[in-house]
């Protein structure tokens, strides 16, 4: 029988991550009802909770196991459900690939201003994805855990899109293509991160690309950028807790949407076999 490995989770760390996630529990709720109930100008306020784990199982051979559940206005409605499975292999050299399969229930926001009065009810969405990541060191050497490192990833997206009624069911299908780079710096802190002190910083600005025949005559789909503290719960699970500032361009080209999320994200690198590291 081969043994189960273990997270150990300093114990005075996860009593104050506790009492910090009670806290944004009891102040969304507060937060949500201060806002305007549809959405302004093109502005919609959510939470984001996900959860991103890259499971290895052989030294370059991995699971990707990624769930993300969006609420609008703060966590008062569902937005979008995502599951992600999917297959990495490490090339070595910080460098990694993801082949995964997308599933997406998206809700639309109706009556909101930039709303699409015919899509009513959850909307499905499938998605095939190919992705390649690569991680090196900008400030310190590559042995130094308190090394500023940057993450350049591409990902080409293959999508298909349903268009729902409430009632009927899915009327419509359509295909598109999108290219997506994400540009991602991780700054570990230099003082003492024992206690509810977090241990890094994570910062990002990510550009979504419609590209193909199916791409319309609009190249940009959206643009993120994002800012978050971690906690290093064990060395394989960190707790992020952060900011996204969406922006997407709508078809009339003259109003777009800035949608602001709070996130709150599990990340886990545990391995599915004691004794298994993922190849550098």
């Amino acid at each position: 029988m081969i043994p189960r490995p273990t997270c150990r989770i300093r114990p005075c760390v996860c009593r104050h991550l506790c009492r910090l996630l009670l806290a944004l529990a009891a102040l969304i709720p507060t937060l949500a009802q201060a806002q305007h109930p549809n959405p302004t100008a093109g502005a919609e306020r959510s939470a984001w909770y996900m959860y991103f784990g890259d499971h290895p199982l052989t030294p370059t051979w991995g699971i990707h196991l990624e769930g993300q559940f969006r609420r609008e206005d703060l966590g008062q409605r569902p937005e979008q459900l995502l599951l992600r499975p999917g297959v990495t292999y490490s090339l070595g050299h910080g460098i990694t690939t993801l082949f995964a399969y997308t599933y997406l229930r998206g809700y639309p926001y109706e009556g909101g201003s930039l709303g699409d009065p015919s899509t009513t009810g959850p909307q499905p969405e499938h998605r095939i994805l190919e992705e390649l990541k690569f991680k090196h060191t900008l400030i310190g050497s590559h042995s130094d855990p308190k090394a500023v490192t940057l993450s350049h990833r591409f990902r080409a997206e293959q999508r298909f899109e349903g268009t729902s009624t409430k009632g009927i069911g899915v009327t419509a299908w359509e295909y598109a293509e999108r290219a997506r780079y994400r540009l991602t710096a991780n700054i570990p802190f230099r003082w003492s991160t024992a206690g509810p002190r977090p241990g890094y910083t994570s910062i990002y600005n990510e550009l979504f690309v419609n590209f193909g025949p199916h791409g319309g005559s609009r190249a940009l789909n959206q643009n993120r950028t994002y800012s978050a503290l971690g906690w290093n719960l064990s060395d394989n699970l960190q707790l992020e807790v952060g900011y996204l500032y969406e922006y997407m361009p709508r078809p009339n080209g003259i109003i777009g949407e800035h949608n602001h999320a709070l996130q709150i994200t599990i990340n886990s690198t545990a391995p599915f076999r004691r004794g298994i590291h993922k190849k550098k």
